[in-house]
């Protein structure tokens, strides 16, 4: 009789701590809004915007030393003096198609997209966007190393956050629409590492030997495209 009164004397607190437990677990976090119509129009976006900052990639190019030309002679040595900047064009139109492919890849495997990810891609497409600007720095001073070092910089940021959105969308397969292989998935972002890697290795090589410093980027489409059939390859395994 003592121990149901004692029960008795303690059934407030009892039920005020099962409440208080009840109402903790009724608190879930809300979860992220992912929408279809987000993720078409970042990728809208997206092809604007790498398709815009491909052509302003001509504006490196400078024929101002060609007004004088009088002859096909002087027209071919002015031309020639284009060339380093050629050279550099071709390897950062090279680049920034690389890392729009990349970016069409990954968003395929998709479902949508929700505000954390649509800000990580719209840093990523920022320094996209600010690529044509060092890539004229590096083409105006060609020879100071503050320049390459700058345009590196800019490239491994845009590697940086598209690492950054991938993790993200990969994260509990929160934006996919079908579960993926983990090493697949570790295999797409270790990918996404290739061109900071070899910006990297561009500025090594840019503090020895400065006239080379575009060299390693020759590498990309090579990497690219034997990392792309080794990860189908894989893919096609899995399956």
């Amino acid at each position: 009789m003592a121990q149901t009164s004692s029960i008795l004397n303690f059934d407030p607190f009892i039920h005020q701590k099962a409440t208080f437990l009840f109402m903790s677990q009724q608190k879930i976090k809300k979860p992220a809004i992912i929408s279809e119509s987000w993720l078409f129009r970042i990728n809208r976006l997206s092809d604007i915007i790498f398709a815009t900052s491909m052509t302003m990639l001509l504006l490196a190019f400078d024929f101002s030393s060609i007004d004088d030309v009088k002859s096909n002679k002087q027209l071919l040595k002015a031309l020639s003096k284009q060339l380093p900047i050629l050279g550099i064009y071709l390897t950062t139109f090279i680049l920034l198609a690389v890392y729009w492919l990349k970016h069409t890849t990954t968003t395929r495997l998709m479902k949508g997209a929700d505000s954390k990810y649509m800000w990580l891609d719209i840093i990523t497409l920022a320094f996209v966007a600010l690529l044509p600007f060092s890539n004229s720095l590096a083409t105006a001073f060609p020879d100071f190393y503050a320049a390459i070092f700058l345009y590196s910089v800019n490239v491994m940021i845009i590697g940086g956050f598209s690492y950054s959105s991938w993790r993200y969308a990969t994260h509990y397969d929160r934006l996919l629409k079908e579960p993926l292989e983990k090493e697949i998935a570790d295999e797409i972002s270790q990918d996404k590492w290739m061109e900071p890697l070899l910006a990297f290795i561009s500025l090594i090589v840019a503090y020895f030997y400065i006239d080379y410093a575009q060299v390693p980027y020759i590498l990309v489409p090579v990497i690219y495209g034997l990392r792309t059939k080794w990860i189908e390859y894989r893919s096609t395994r899995a399956r």
